[in-house]
């Protein structure tokens, strides 16, 4: 009885797994043929086209560059592409897979399609993190701009296996896509929103803050002060408008949470470092607070601060992060706006009629989550809370030295 149950698992998981690594070539495929679509891919094309009247000149007939699309032109049908072959092979382990809603076996009953439902949600949540393509060692990591597309190339693909198998294909998107949103997926591994919340805070901010990068408000994008090559990567292209809605479309208002919440703890570190500057200069800076009428007194007393420069470089790094989390919540409110605009504007109804205050602090928290910015930022406000010390009766005249 036993063996015959076991046979009959084996037999099961076999054909979900041939079908999921069938479903898993012809998405790798579809995500190459998208890849090619990228702006990127078309520099090539226009070089080609700016030295056309050159290459007429020497007479030499340059290797024709195949454009994307042209894999879809048959001169017959009898030619079997490699593409087609995937999908008749899927369509028979579909059909096979389909064919039977349950099979019995002693007083036990298998789902055959649930084999194969819990096969893709594992291949689709791990070729998630795949495909961010993060090294560690190197810092390198994929577009957010480039990911969506690869990401979407994927979902139209598992989006067909509906047409072939009776199983609920967006129960699959909401387990896999909503986990990458937290900080670990149910298997404990880092997620997309993990991944780029520690590359955004660790790698780039950390760029800007060594004088590498700067914030162009005219752009509205982060921008190298340094020729190009010396740092491994183009700012512009991972902070822009459009990578960083891209971002926020992928990892969705949660985990653009978790990245808010990331960077208000460092501006609340660089606060305690602040606050001990302020202590180290304790005298000095209460001297200059009684005198500050007196020019020649505040002028001696001046020379006496000690780490002035260390001041000003923390100041500069808590307002090069709070550009870029406003950077990030204008993305996330334009993506929201095109996703839930309803929902959206019940939040920013809330937000400007609500008729005594906000003592719950309950409506900045909503408006600050959907990336609409608050007079009193109530994340930044929980992390200084977190950070203040119990006991510290300077902590009054600390603040206002600063």
């Amino acid at each position: 009885r036993e063996r015959s149950l076991s046979v009959v698992n084996m037999f099961l998981d076999e054909m979900a797994k041939e079908a999921k690594n069938i479903i898993t070539t012809i998405c790798d495929e579809q995500s190459k043929m998208s890849d090619r679509l990228l702006p990127k891919n078309c520099a090539h094309l226009i070089s080609q086209q700016m030295n056309r009247k050159k290459k007429e000149k020497n007479k030499k007939n340059a290797p024709e560059i195949e454009k994307p699309g042209k894999e879809s032109y048959r001169k017959t049908r009898e030619n079997m592409t490699k593409m087609d072959k995937l999908h008749m092979a899927l369509t028979e382990l579909c059909y096979a897979i389909n064919y039977f809603t349950n099979i019995n076996v002693w007083e036990y009953t298998f789902a055959p399609r649930e084999y194969l439902h819990q096969h893709l949600e594992k291949r689709f949540a791990r070729a998630l993190v795949g495909m961010v393509m993060h090294n560690p060692d190197t810092n390198e990591i994929a577009k957010p701009s480039e990911l969506l597309v690869t990401v979407r190339a994927y979902m139209n693909v598992l989006q067909t296996v509906e047409n072939y198998v009776h199983i609920d294909i967006t129960r699959v998107f909401n387990n896999c896509l909503l986990q990458q949103t937290q900080q670990l997926d149910s298997d404990g591994e880092k997620t997309i929103a993990a991944i780029y919340t520690q590359w955004y805070s660790e790698v780039l901010l950390r760029r800007v803050s060594a004088g590498n990068i700067i914030f162009s408000m005219n752009q509205r994008s982060f921008v190298s002060a340094t020729p190009e090559g010396t740092i491994p990567f183009n700012p512009e292209e991972y902070s822009d408008v459009n990578e960083l809605r891209a971002l926020a479309e992928l990892i969705g208002p949660y985990g653009m949470k978790q990245l808010n919440e990331t960077l208000m703890w460092h501006i609340g570190s660089q606060v305690v470092e602040l606050k001990k500057l302020a202590e180290f200069n304790k005298d000095v800076l209460t001297t200059l607070r009684k005198n500050f009428d007196k020019p020649e007194i505040m002028k001696e007393n001046f020379k006496k601060l000690q780490q002035v420069d260390n001041v000003l470089q923390r100041m500069t790094i808590v307002g090069v992060i709070l550009s870029f989390r406003n950077l990030a919540q204008s993305c996330l409110t334009d993506v929201l706006e095109q996703r839930i605009p309803f929902l959206l504007s019940s939040i920013m109804d809330f937000r400007h009629h609500l008729p005594s205050g906000d003592p719950l602090k309950v409506v900045s928290e909503m408006t600050s989550a959907a990336g609409i910015p608050c007079k009193v930022d109530p994340t930044l406000v929980a992390t200084l809370k977190y950070q203040k010390p119990e006991t510290d009766s300077d902590e009054h005249l600390l603040v206002c030295l600063l």
